[in-house]
């Protein structure tokens, strides 16, 4: 029986970049208010409509104007920079229709290459892709903010689910992490 390594992945959007602040003023410009608690993907859906939703998103994800606009998580550098010194692979698994504004994002974050390279980072295009990632990567730990992602994660042992805001108390099937301190106690 083959012994698996601890590998970890990563998804890239909520967990390393914080699109908080630019999803309310993308919001606003179409007139919606929200609390940072209603942005996280899978609630922001509950508070804007499609079609403005989709619109939304995709100025966010794909116009460089504004996504490379959106900063780090806070603690997202330094753990990655003790994620990598531990020695434990890592891989980044995101959903992106555009992995050219992706890697310009993590470029002006000083992520890239020092982190994340061709070898490391996946950009796929349905949920179901991360799990052929995951599984052929060996991934045995994954951390996203989507609930319906790591549901998807089949192959993945320890399931993450990043929750900035603090709006998944009642979540237990996954261990549950505010910041990047409670995710580097539980991964390292």
């Amino acid at each position: 029986m083959k012994t698996m390594i601890k590998t970890i992945g990563f998804d890239m959007d909520g967990v390393i970049i914080d699109h908080t602040e630019p999803k309310m003023r993308l919001a606003a410009k179409r007139g919606f208010s929200l609390t940072p608690e209603q942005t996280p993907s899978s609630v922001i859906r509950e508070h804007i409509p499609e079609p403005a939703l989709r619109e939304l998103l995709e100025e966010l994800y794909e116009d460089p104007g504004i996504a490379l606009h959106s900063p780090l998580l806070p603690g997202a550098a330094e753990g990655l920079a003790r994620v990598k010194a531990s020695g434990i692979p890592f891989y980044l698994i995101s959903r992106r229709r555009n992995p050219e504004v992706a890697v310009q994002i993590l470029k002006k974050q000083g992520l890239w290459p020092a982190y994340f390279t061709e070898a490391n980072a996946f950009f796929v295009k349905e949920p179901i892709d991360k799990e052929v990632h995951a599984r052929r990567l060996g991934v045995t730990d994954y951390v996203d903010d989507e609930i319906r992602i790591l549901n998807v994660l089949a192959s993945v042992k320890n399931k993450f689910l990043f929750d900035q805001h603090g709006i998944f108390p009642h979540v237990h099937e996954f261990s549950r992490v505010n910041n990047w301190t409670e995710l580097l106690g539980k991964l390292l």
